[in-house]
């Protein structure tokens, strides 16, 4: 059962988290736009595409730190990162791709 503290925490993750995928997502217009404005091959163009896809990283990345920093049942509202790692268990591994190594002897 969640308490007050955990319910205030989850919002605030969520909210930072919906405000900087906005800011991502502003940031990916405004690539567009400088495309639409000054040619999607100009010169000028190429420069303000570059600046911005380093900014939407740069907010990609404090996404990411959100996602490591908030509690660990805070399912987030950006899907784009997994929480967990999986691994494939050994059932499902060929035995082409499984090399049995030296067995001693």
């Amino acid at each position: 059962m969640a308490n007050v503290k955990d319910i205030k925490i989850n919002g605030y993750c969520d909210e930072v988290s919906e405000k900087l995928t906005s800011i991502k997502e502003s940031i990916h217009l405004l690539q567009e736009d400088a495309k639409k404005v000054y040619g999607a091959g100009s010169e000028r163009s190429k420069t303000y595409e570059q600046h911005l896809c380093e900014l939407a990283d740069m907010v990609d990345w404090k996404l990411q730190l959100l996602m490591k920093a908030c509690p660990f049942e805070w399912k987030g509202t950006d899907r784009e990162f997994e929480r967990i790692a999986s691994v494939a268990s050994t059932d499902e591994i060929s035995k082409s791709e499984f090399s049995g190594g030296y067995v001693g002897g």
